[in-house]
């Protein structure tokens, strides 16, 4: 259900995005032409002088990546009164003027930019009042260091084209906001399970963030930072942390060796590519571009061969990387020279296709991390199974003497806790296991746990912590309490086994012992005097047998 939300209010930004309003009918504005503009230009003085004032101009049918100054020329005829809004759309323009010119040789004049205070968020738009009815000329001069797509001058009523830019601004808030959260939570992530692909994708979405941060404008809003020389610095982060995470989530050095390495290489590209940005900023673009196309390609023929070579998260990732190569052809489309194409809302396609991108991307981590839990899940059980089984006697099923270990040493000497011990051992064992065998000898220890469980049930912790040797801890019993248990045992025993079972038993507390070692002794010694004791009475009853 979240995952359809989602996806309606993705579908909802895109209708957003590319929703351009109707052609007023109290309006008639000629097609966008564009001239060189140089510095000594003057401009005309009068409404009537435009027409050959442009005759002297270059016309040139789109502006170079490589930056410079441009005339934008539209030619209005308004037939009603009404507030306007005269717009420059495109991501950096360092400097814009408007210049409107009424039939009466009126002129207004607003200069706007990336290095001017912003009307309206994230646009360069202005508010224009028209003086009276009919034609007018719009005359805008653009210049920058570098233009990342065309610029579309746009002239329409206030009422429609501020609303619009208020739904974009929202838009864009939403979206870089859902990057940025999804860059946090996979840090976090990353930083919990300390898996780099995690982190590195972590990394891949805050240069995403960053990049769209800078071209809409954030940090000229927020900051007031306006250094167009670092603007696309971000842009080359992204290939960076995309290749360090593809490298280990396509596990691509083992699939495709080759891709590895020429992924290995694109990063040394980037960032080489980042001073080379800075220093020559004209270029900055066309450079920022082609690593991008790059970058694109190679991913998307590493992802293939993934997928060929039996990669089964490498599905998710191809179409993530497809839906980045929507943008990247209308970057490609930028970088021709001849190509008159014009790019609309490039920089919103760029946003949308990230998000799109990076929703395939996490689902495909979603996968990988699913994946993980569970394998992670069944290592814990078997670990647990594998500890539980060093702790317990084959023979018996009883805990050992390493659990036994365990036990002890965690026993508490004070007034506050009470702890029993009793200590048993198997009369003449070794004497059936030579005559009768082991298996006889076996038979009978297990006879022993049998009845020591059935007697002392769930009161006591019992131990086999040797070969005729077992212990019993209790909480709860007192040692004569544990005594008269055994005993009970010990008749069990010689009522189910041979004429020689039979068990030996002596018991401590911690109420007279100081540790463990003490505890230990005492039990031991009064079930050897026990045992003593036995031994002396067997003796007897053999002595009067044969008399």
């Amino acid at each position: 259900m979240s995952a359809f939300r989602f996806f309606i209010s993705l579908a909802l930004t895109l209708y957003l995005a590319c929703y351009k309003p109707a052609i007023a009918a109290d309006l008639n504005a000629s097609s966008q032409q564009i001239y060189l503009a140089e510095d000594q230009q003057v401009l005309p003085h009068r409404y009537s002088d435009i027409p050959s004032w442009l005759n002297k101009l270059s016309q040139v049918d789109r502006v170079k990546l490589s930056g410079g100054s441009y005339w934008l020329v539209k030619k209005i005829n308004i037939s009603q009164p009404n507030q306007w809004i005269a717009s420059v759309d495109g991501p950096i323009i360092e400097n814009i003027d408007y210049y409107l010119y009424s039939e009466g040789n009126q002129m207004r004049h607003l200069s706007s930019g990336y290095l001017h205070p912003y009307e309206y968020l994230f646009s360069y738009a202005r508010h224009i009042d028209t003086p009276s009815l009919g034609g007018y000329w719009l005359i805008t001069r653009i210049s920058s260091q570098y233009y990342t797509e065309q610029p579309q001058l746009s002239f329409g009523h206030k009422s429609d084209l501020s609303q619009l830019y208020h739904w974009r601004a929202s838009v864009i808030t939403l979206c870089l906001g859902g990057l940025l959260i999804l860059a946090i939570y996979n840090g976090a992530v990353g930083l919990v399970q300390q898996d780099r692909v995690f982190a590195y994708f972590s990394g891949y979405l805050f240069s995403i963030t960053l990049a769209l941060a800078l071209v809409f404008h954030v940090a000229a809003h927020l900051l007031h930072l306006r250094i167009t020389q670092l603007h696309l610095l971000p842009v080359l982060l992204i290939p960076i942390f995309s290749v360090l995470f593809y490298c280990r989530f396509l596990s691509l050095q083992q699939y495709a060796p080759k891709l590895w390495l020429a992924s290995r290489y694109l990063i040394a590209l980037c960032l080489l590519s980042i001073p080379v940005a800075v220093i020559w900023v004209n270029w900055a673009v066309i450079l920022v571009y082609c690593v991008i196309l790059l970058w694109v390609v190679l991913a998307l023929s590493s992802a293939l061969q993934c997928w060929r070579q039996g990669s089964k998260q490498a599905q998710l990732f191809i179409l993530s990387t497809l839906l980045l190569l929507i943008p990247a052809l209308l970057l490609a489309m930028a970088v021709v020279p001849k190509n008159t194409t014009t790019l609309l809302a490039a920089d919103l396609s760029i946003l949308l296709s990230c998000i799109f991108s990076t929703l395939f991307m996490s689902l495909a981590l979603h996968y990988k991390f699913k994946r993980l839990t569970l394998e992670s899940l069944l290592v814990a059980k078997q670990l647990s199974e594998e500890r539980d089984a060093a702790r317990l006697d084959a023979l018996t099923g009883l805990k050992n003497r390493y659990a036994f270990n365990e036990y002890v040493s965690n026993i508490e000497f004070d007034e506050e806790h009470h702890t029993s011990l009793a200590l048993v051992d198997i009369d003449y064992l070794k004497s059936i296991n030579d005559h009768a065998g082991h298996q006889e000898g076996d038979k009978l220890i297990k006879l022993v746990a049998e009845a020591l469980n059935m007697v002392l049930s769930d009161q006591v912790k019992l131990y086999r912590i040797g070969g005729d040797e077992f212990a019993a801890f209790s909480d709860t019993l007192s040692c004569s309490e544990i005594d008269e248990k055994l005993a009970i045992a010990d008749k069990i025993i010689q009522l189910n086994g041979t004429a020689q079972s039979g068990i030996s038993f002596g018991s401590a507390s911690t109420d007279d012992c100081q540790d463990a070692e003490q505890l230990f002794y005492r039990a031991d010694m009064t079930m050897y005097q026990q045992k003593a004791q036995r031994k002396r009475k067997s003796k007897l009853v053999a002595l009067n047998q044969q008399s």
